[in-house]
């Protein structure tokens, strides 16, 4: 089981589409796009996902990249 990380296209399309390129993203969640998540203040101000349904954002692609990858670490040390 992993966890769902849920991302909007249009968010994706303005330069966090690396969160789907992403191996270690890929292999540890479960990554669901929607075309739009109703989010679009947020979607214009920044890049983010919901991670089991709680927002992470970033100032860059790679920095929201490094959040997830940190709570689907936490994630799992949570499920052992």
């Amino acid at each position: 089981m992993n966890p769902l990380i849920e991302c909007c296209e249009q968010n994706l399309s303005k330069g966090d589409f690396v969160l789907s390129e992403n191996k270690f993203l890929q292999e540890n969640s479960d990554l669901i796009t929607y075309s739009c998540m109703n989010e679009c203040v947020l979607c214009a101000q920044s890049f983010y996902a919901l991670f089991e349904g709680e927002r992470v954002t970033g100032k860059t692609p790679e920095e929201l990249i490094e959040k997830l990858t940190a709570e689907i670490y936490r994630w799992q040390e949570e499920m052992l």
